[in-house]
């Protein structure tokens, strides 16, 4: 009964895919859609659930597409590629069968299997779904860090990176931090350096991660005195507690670690390091961000990518330079010696991989990273040629950040 049950259910979450895909663009009737509830869409309204259903539907169908090394007309490709031209591209049948030259028989019947694949993905996902909840509802350590690692990168995902006045903030936090303080019984200044350094990240981000930084340090300087100020170094600037505690500072510093989860979270979310010191009974926590630009070398003959990766950037200390050629390439290397390059391996008369090839053989140039940025699935050539990474195109902008926020963390302790 149990079993009837099960794919009843199932049966019927298959009409839901099928008939979400065929309306894919269609966002008000995305929004009221079965599928926002059963799949736990999230979002303030109609609109962004459906965005949301939108997003989780395209990632099914990427999901499926074969793997490197499948070959291009085996069964897997054209059922991938009917998914691509039929719900992505809004191609009809019979243009899909023109595309692929394929017979309308085979069409359904290749149809049919790679909806089935999208739909175990789905379904998959569901579960997956369910199970985090499960064990988030647990009161196990392990549970919680992953439920609030889940909470910080939803928040990192719809962050609005703004400027802001550090000594500004920590005025805005004196109503909630003295009450701690008090609490502990720690002696509290509060510096604002008249207005102090200046920020670029999400606000929400920062508080909760100064608060619970404050927060910990003052339990660990219980009876002491705690300073909290901005600071600014030839290659650093942030915000720094210091605490004198009547314990000695590494005690003060393992009781910090104990619980310093949250606030690592929400550090590594804002691209910043934390560096922590002791000596004797002081003990001082520094966030820091990079004061100099970073420069990200993009190389590729299609300007609107430069442009994509500059509003992918706004608010993050990247110097974007777009060189179109192998030898404009060549030419801002030596006179911008770049901390990153992205490179296009599919350029018009050129071939990438001997400009990656060349760079790697060069002394001069062979400690600058390079990502390979392509529609090309190759991710292992790109590493055996000595690649720091891979980005397929279309890139999307917290892939982009994932791999740029080393660099930034890299400069940022380098103070």
């Amino acid at each position: 009964m149990i079993a009837s049950h099960d794919n009843s259910m199932r049966a019927a979450f298959s009409e839901h895919v099928h008939d979400a895909l065929s309306r894919l663009y269609d966002l008000a009737h995305l929004g009221s859609h079965p599928l926002v509830d059963i799949l736990e869409c999230e979002g303030q309204n109609a609109l962004e659930r459906s965005q949301e259903l939108r997003r989780i539907l395209l990632d099914a169908i990427r999901a499926v597409r074969p793997p490197a090394g499948v070959p291009a007309h085996s069964p897997d490709w054209r059922g991938y590629r009917i998914l691509e031209l039929r719900y992505i591209e809004g191609a009809v049948p019979r243009e899909v069968m023109a595309e692929l030259n394929i017979g309308r028989s085979q069409f359904f019947r290749e149809q049919a299997r790679a909806l089935e694949a999208v739909t175990e993905v789905l379904w998959s996902y569901r579960r997956e779904r369910h199970a985090e909840q499960e064990r988030a509802a647990g009161t196990d350590d392990e549970a919680r860090e992953d439920l609030l690692r889940t909470a910080v990168e939803r928040v990192a995902e719809r962050s609005q990176v703004e400027a802001i006045r550090g000594g500004q903030l920590l005025e805005e936090l004196r109503p909630v931090i003295e009450p701690l303080a008090r609490a502990e019984g720690v002696a509290l200044t509060i510096d604002s350096c008249g207005g102090g350094v200046h920020l670029h990240v999400d606000r929400v981000l920062l508080r909760q991660a100064v608060l619970s930084l404050v927060a910990y340090g003052l339990q660990g300087a219980r009876g002491g005195e705690a300073v909290i100020d901005c600071f600014a170094a030839e290659r650093a600037h942030g915000l720094r507690l210091r605490v004198r505690s009547r314990a000695q500072a590494a005690e003060v510093s393992r009781a910090t670690d104990e619980e310093s989860g949250a606030w690592r979270e929400l550090v590594a979310a804002m691209v910043a390091v934390v560096r922590m010191r002791h000596e004797g009974p002081v003990w001082e926590a520094r966030l820091a961000w990079p004061t100099s630009k970073l420069v990200l070398l993009v190389v590729d003959d299609n300007a609107d990518f430069l442009g994509l990766y500059r509003r992918y950037t706004t608010g993050h200390n990247w110097q974007i330079v777009g060189a179109a050629s192998g030898a404009e390439a060549q030419q801002a290397i030596a006179e911008l010696r770049p901390t990153l390059i992205l490179l296009d391996v599919l350029m018009p008369g050129e071939d990438g991989w001997e400009l990656l090839v060349a760079l790697k053989d060069d002394e001069d140039t062979r400690h600058i990273p390079v990502v390979i940025c392509s529609v090309l699935e190759q991710p292992t050539l790109a590493m055996t040629l000595g690649a720091a990474g891979y980005l397929r195109k279309p890139v999307q902008k917290q892939d982009l950040l994932r791999v740029l926020a080393p660099y930034e963390r890299a400069m940022a302790t380098a103070e």
